[in-house]
């Protein structure tokens, strides 16, 4: 490493360097300075000797999971036996307010109808209004003394089984950037979702099945739609797959052609492939396409059993208000929620469930301003019995 070091110093030397470039940032400068980039170059070999002992002593995260492009939703050992095998994610979009559900905030009563001490007079959405008290009733729950709202009282009864973080904090307020927050990590777009590293790393256990579904609202996809279930920078087979009770995977049978010759025309395509593959083995890309067609063959047979909810008992139907004729929003979220049981159960690594639609006024979603309880009043009674019975049943 010294040598590689003085080598680089001997040809900075040899250059005529203008030591103040208009073309670079300060940080470009600092590396041009022969003081700067010795002790950056100091502090480098360090990180680097530090790497390898923490390598030999196999303290280093381990490397990125090989996947066979042939196979990629393989499942793949973790680097320890977990407790969960799956995930349910339910996503409230249009942001339910803490305020009236499970963050209890009793200071809020007595400032009601109150400025904010020392609050801005103007936010980018106009004048700032006063405080509000919140909208619903608290109380404690269970052997925990948990204060919940009463706007969810199915959820709010499964307190003790439920663990709360009220730490997180977002780095945006704007409903489409703070989806990607929530979904990726990230505000900006290009960032694989979740459900995407899950599977990435951990594949899934059944093959016969996407590893990873998102399943919309009966009332539409969140604001940010698909960046929510996207793959980022990771292979394609890693996004995730749309369906839900009401809209099962699309083109999945080919229209007006007999099942026999559908199934003869893919076994035909089939052994093309592979014989092509064997003469190019090297081709991931292929193998990938392969693999994919594989997997919606298997899926014709799959998907329709699943998602047949025919034989789902008449108690659990109810349970769950999917029986609910006054609510038909109701009754479609709660069959959505029958699902995504139905496919944690069948090994589906993980399950994103949207609760809520893109931006409508809070019409569609969560995001309640001018009238939230009116609103909250109709998005409660759609989330909180299936919600709750899903919980239960899982």
């Amino acid at each position: 490493m010294t040598l590689i070091c003085a080598l680089v110093l001997l040809s900075l030397n040899k250059q005529s360097v203008n030591p103040h470039p208009e073309h670079l940032s300060a940080a470009g400068r600092t590396l041009l300075d022969r003081r700067g980039f010795l002790s950056s170059s100091a502090s480098a070999l360090g990180s680097i000797a530090l790497t390898n002992l923490l390598g030999l002593d196999g303290l280093l995260a381990a490397r990125a999971p090989v996947i066979d492009p042939g196979h990629p939703y393989a499942p793949r050992q973790p680097h320890f036996t977990p407790k969960a095998k799956n995930v349910v994610v339910i996503f409230c979009a249009g942001a339910v307010s803490q305020l009236e559900s499970w963050d209890y905030k009793p200071e809020l009563i007595k400032w009601d109808n109150k400025p904010l001490p020392g609050g801005p007079a103007v936010t980018f959405q106009g004048p700032a209004g006063n405080l509000a008290r919140p909208q619903y009733e608290f109380r404690q729950r269970g052997n925990t003394g948990k204060w919940v709202s009463d706007m969810i009282p199915h959820l709010a009864a499964l307190t003790d089984d439920l663990a709360f973080v009220h730490s997180l904090t977002s780095k945006s307020n704007t409903h489409g950037p703070a989806e990607n927050f929530l979904s990726t990590g990230f505000v900006l777009d290009g960032f694989p979702s979740l459900g995407s590293w899950t599977t990435y790393a951990l594949g899934s256990e059944n093959q016969n099945l996407p590893s990873y579904v998102a399943i919309p609202d009966p009332r539409g996809v969140p604001q940010n739609g698909s960046n929510n279930w996207g793959p980022g920078f990771l292979p394609a087979a890693f996004q995730g797959t749309t369906l839900s009770s009401k809209d099962p995977v699309r083109h999945l049978t080919a229209s007006g052609i007999p099942r026999a010759a559908d199934q003869a025309a893919r076994s035909l395509l089939q052994k093309m492939n592979a014989r092509h593959l064997e003469a190019h083995p090297a081709d991931s890309k292929l193998a990938a396409r392969i693999a994919s067609y594989e997997l919606a063959a298997r899926m014709q047979l799959s998907v329709p059993e699943i998602s047949d909810l025919s034989t789902e008992p008449a108690h659990l139907l109810k349970m769950y208000g999917a029986d609910d004729t006054q609510n038909p929003d109701k009754a479609a979220f709660a069959k959505n929620c029958i699902l995504a049981r139905r496919l944690i159960e069948k090994g589906v690594r993980f399950v994103q469930l949207f609760n809520g639609a893109y931006a409508s006024g809070g019409k569609l979603n969560w995001d309640g301003h001018n009238a939230l309880k009116e609103q909250y009043d109709i998005h409660a009674q759609i989330l909180d019995q299936p919600a709750a019975a899903l919980i239960r049943d899982l």
